[in-house]
C-alpha cells in the first residue's frame, strides 16, 4: 500500500476511536554495495526496508507500537498495541507530542544525479582504484578491501497536532584497505570518501592516499616510554571526540553519569576550543531540518572558547530542566525508542597549517589512529588507555613510523591542554569531525 494512503487510514481509524494525541514515524531506505577483488566483482548486495511506528498518549502515558507491514490489516494492531503498552507504563517521565513550528530550515539532502549513476560506473571506479594501488608502489602486496556503497532514505513524521514533515536524502561512500610489505614487516593503509556527489570520487586520489598511508608505516622504530608532547591527527582526534559525545547529553547529565553535571558556564577546555553541533552543514552525514520529535534542528556551539554553554536536549529532558529542546531527539529507525544524539558534531578548526603544527611541536609524537575506543576508555571518568599508531616528530618534521604504542590520559584534562588547532577539519566515517590538535604532555608507552 502507498504510504500516504496508509497514514490517512491510520489517522482516520485513530480519530474514530476518539484518540486525541498520536503520531506516526515512518522510515524507508534503499541501499546497495559492490565489492571488487583482483579486478573481479566479488560481491553485490541490494536491499530495501521500510517500517512505521505509532505512538499514542493515553491517561498521561505514552505507548508505542511498530510494524514493517504497510497494509490496512496492520492498522488495528498498531493502535491496540500502543494503547496496551501505554497502560503498563510505570515510570513518571513526562513525554509529549510536538505540534511543530512555523519555520524549518530548507536543506538540499537529496542528489538525483547520484541515483542515476550506473552499476558499470561504480564498478569501473572500484576497478581503477584497486588497480592504481597495486601499480603505484611495488611494496603494496594486496588489496584487502575495496567497496562502494550508496543509499537513500525517506523519513516522515505526522501527528494529531498538525505536524506533517518529510525529508529525503542520499549518500555514497568508497573505502579501500591495502597492505604494504618490506623487510618482513607488513602494514595496512586505507582511504575513504563520503558524499552524495559521485564526481568527487577520484580513483587516482583515493588510491594514492591509501598507498601513502600504508607505505609510510613501514620500518617502524621503538621509542622510550615517557611523557611526550603530542599532535593528534584530525581523524584520530575525531574518533576520540566521537567516543565522548555522550558526556554532552542532558539525559546522561540528569542521570548523574556525565562529569559535566552542573558545569554550564564553566571552563572545561582550552579557550581555543569551540565544539559545534551543525545539523545544517552542506553534505553533512547527519544533516536534517528536524529531529525525531519534529523539533526544528539548530546550529549550536556546545562549547565556546572553552566554556560549556549547553547540553543536547530532547523534549522530555528539556522539560525536566525547564528549557527548550535543542532539536537533538534521535531514534534508531522506526523500531527505536527516543533518545538524544548530536548531528554533525565537530571541533572548530584553527588557523594553523599541519606543517606549522609540526614546527611548533618540534620534537614529540604524532598520533594518526586510535583503536580499542569501546574498551579502552571510560566515558564517565574520562580516563583512556588506547593502542595507537603514529610517528616520531624530530626537528619539526615527521621522522620515523613507530611500532605500536599506547597513549593514556584523561579526556577532560586533554581538552584543557590543547595548545594549537590545525586548519584541517576532517570527518571520519561517522558525522564527528576534528582538526589536528597539539596537546601538552601525554603518557606514551612503547609496546
Amino acid at each position: 500500500m502507498e504510504i500516504n494512503i496508509f497514514i490517512d487510514l491510520l489517522f482516520k481509524k485513530a480519530k474514530e476511536r476518539c484518540l486525541e494525541n498520536f503520531e506516526i514515524y515512518y522510515t524507508s531506505s534503499k541501499s546497495s554495495s559492490i565489492k571488487v577483488f583482483n579486478q573481479e566483482v566479488d560481491s553485490y548486495s541490494d536491499s530495501n526496508s521500510q517500517g512505521i511506528s505509532f505512538r499514542v498518549m493515553e491517561n498521561g502515558k505514552m505507548g508505542y507500537s511498530y510494524t514493517e507491514s504497510i497494509s490496512e490489516t496492520e492498522i488495528d494492531f498498531l493502535i491496540n498495541e500502543a494503547l496496551e503498552n501505554a497502560s503498563i507504563i510505570e515510570n513518571d517521565d513526562i513525554e509529549e507530542i510536538f505540534g511543530g513550528e512555523k519555520k524549518y530550515k530548507k536543506l538540499e539532502l537529496y542528489n538525483p544525479d547520484l541515483e542515476a549513476v550506473s552499476i558499470g560506473d561504480k564498478i569501473s571506479l572500484l576497478m581503477n582504484t584497486e588497480k592504481n594501488t597495486t601499480e603505484m608502489d611495488s611494496r603494496i602486496k594486496r588489496v584487502n578491501y575495496c567497496v562502494f556503497g550508496n543509499g537513500s532514505s525517506t523519513r516522515i513524521i505526522k501527528n494529531s497536532k498538525g505536524l506533517n514533515l518529510s525529508e529525503k536524502g542520499n549518500s555514497a561512500y568508497i573505502y579501500i584497505s591495502v597492505v604494504a610489505e618490506a623487510d618482513g614487516v607488513t602494514k595496512s593503509g586505507s582511504a575513504f570518501r563520503v558524499s552524495n556527489d559521485f564526481s568527487l570520487f577520484n580513483a587516482d586520489n583515493i588510491a594514492k592516499e591509501a598507498v601513502e598511508d600504508a607505505v609510510a608505516k613501514l620500518n617502524p622504530i621503538s621509542i622510550e616510554s615517557k611523557q611526550y608532547e603530542v599532535i593528534f591527527k584530525n581523524e584520530a582526534f575525531a574518533s576520540m571526540l566521537g567516543a565522548f559525545t555522550g558526556i554532552f547529553s542532558s539525559d546522561n547529565v540528569q542521570k548523574g553519569i556525565s562529569k559535566l553535571k552542573e558545569k554550564l558556564g564553566s571552563t572545561i577546555a582550552s579557550e581555543k576550543v569551540t565544539i559545534v553541533d551543525n545539523p545544517h552543514m552542506k553534505n553533512g552525514m547527519a544533516s536534517s531540518s528536524f529531529d525525531a520529535e519534529g523539533v526544528p534542528t539548530q546550529y549550536k556551539e556546545i562549547v565556546k572558547n572553552g566554556v560549556l554553554t549547553n547540553y543536547f536536549y530532547n523534549l522530555k529532558t528539556a522539560k525536566k530542566d525547564g528549557v527548550n529542546s535543542t532539536g537533538n531527539a534521535s531514534k534508531g529507525g522506526y523500531k527505536g525508542t527516543l533518545g538524544i544524539s548530536p548531528s554533525n558534531f565537530y571541533m572548530k578548526e584553527g588557523e594553523t597549517s599541519f606543517e606549522e603544527l609540526l614546527e611548533s611541536l618540534n620534537n614529540g609524537v604524532l598520533i594518526t589512529s586510535l583503536s580499542g575506543l569501546h574498551s579502552g576508555l571510560n566515558s564517565i571518568s574520562g580516563d583512556f588507555s588506547l593502542a595507537s599508531e603514529g610517528f616520531l616528530i624530530a626537528d619539526g618534521k615527521i621522522s620515523s613510523p613507530l611500532k605500536q604504542i599506547t597513549v593514556s590520559g584523561n579526556f577532560f584534562e586533554l581538552l584543557k591542554e590543547i595548545d594549537l588547532l590545525g586548519d584541517d577539519l576532517k570527518f571520519g566515517l561517522s558525522p564527528v569531525g576534528a582538526p589536528s590538535v597539539l596537546v601538552s604532555n601525554l603518557n606514551i608507552s612503547a609496546d
